[in-house]
């Protein structure tokens, strides 16, 4: 059978007859339901897509958002200052910002990753007056106020005298980490763990596995990876303290006694002032300096200054031993 004799076969069982008008209706009715039905799910389909779209964009755009608005609008925590950056010292704000260079006088804020190159160092002014110093190939970040972790290098905490209200302050390590109680101290990671040494105050250490160390000043802890702990004396002036010196932040000595000042650079190299006489001590305290020692060395400094004075001084047995001009004239004879 081909389509001519479908065709008259069709022909010739002549026009169908209508449904009655009741069953044509309720036919009618239940198309137009159904109808209706698949329009409303595809409008819901496409509503559904636009909302998923139109959530993805505002997800996204929030994302950015976050990312830029501290740089944007300046809002991030400022928890200190760049003091000193000599040679390469760069810093970004987080892990999506460029690298870019840091000069003294520029602000520091919460997140921020700070980087020194092979003859790079830099100083840091933190809360509290916390003195931070970044030896050559550092990097660490600001995570907040009273935290910063070290990735790589030496960092070196003055926190104040021992005898000052400490301002609190961890150092986190891959290993463990540190806090202080008003002291002086430098945390290196070495390719096998931490070495941690204390000029002035104490420490406490605390591994990633629990286990806490106290360490004094004159102390060296060695810790290793595996979790040991070695720990040996270590000098105050050693020349291994030398690096500090390099990034000393220069005190202001306009207008300050001698006395302090000589408070000030023992504390920076480790060493005690003692007065030769009690004339010794009432001149150092009568003497009011003028000038300034920018761009010197702590040990620089204290040549520069002593030459303008009436006093003497001598560096011997970790000491800054001072005496009056005249005093040290008549030993002389």
């Amino acid at each position: 059978m081909n389509d001519e004799d479908i065709e008259r076969v069709l022909k010739s069982a002549g026009p169908r007859e209508r449904p009655p008008a009741e069953i044509e209706r309720a036919l009618r009715n239940s198309l137009r339901t159904e109808w209706r039905a698949v329009v409303a799910d595809e409008r819901r389909s496409r509503q559904r897509r636009t909302t998923f779209a139109l959530a993805a964009g505002v997800l996204a755009a929030a994302i950015g958002i976050w990312f830029a608005v501290p740089q944007l609008t300046g809002q991030a925590e400022v928890i200190g200052s760049m003091t000193l950056a000599a040679g390469e010292v760069r810093a970004r704000s987080g892990r999506f910002d460029s690298w870019r260079p840091v000069a003294a006088g520029q602000v520091l804020t919460v997140g921020q990753v700070l980087e020194t190159g092979s003859a790079g160092r830099s100083a840091l002014t933190l809360p509290g007056g916390v003195s931070a110093r970044l030896d050559h190939d550092t990097r660490l970040t600001l995570a907040s106020a009273g935290e910063i972790v070290l990735d790589r290098g030496a960092l070196y905490i003055d926190a104040g005298p021992a005898t000052s209200a400490a301002t609190r302050l961890d150092v986190i390590t891959q290993s463990g980490s540190v806090r202080h109680v008003g002291t002086q101290y430098e945390v290196r990671l070495t390719g096998s763990g931490v070495r941690l040494r204390v000029r002035e105050g104490r420490v406490e250490w605390q591994s990633n596995a629990g286990g806490i160390e106290q360490s004094a000043a004159g102390q060296q802890l060695t810790i290793g990876d595996d979790g040991s702990v070695e720990r040996q004396a270590t000098p105050l002036d050693d020349e291994s303290w030398g690096w500090i010196a390099a990034v000393t932040p220069a005190i202001d000595i306009e207008g300050l006694p001698l006395a302090d000042f000589l408070s000030w650079v023992a504390r920076e190299l480790g060493r005690e002032v003692t007065y030769a006489s009690p004339g010794a001590a009432t001149e150092a305290a009568a003497v009011v300096l003028h000038g300034s020692i920018a761009g010197l060395t702590p040990r620089q400094a204290l040549e520069a200054v002593v030459a303008t004075t009436r006093v003497h001084v001598v560096l011997a047995d970790r000491r800054i031993l001072v005496s009056s001009q005249e005093a040290a004239s008549q030993s002389a004879d």
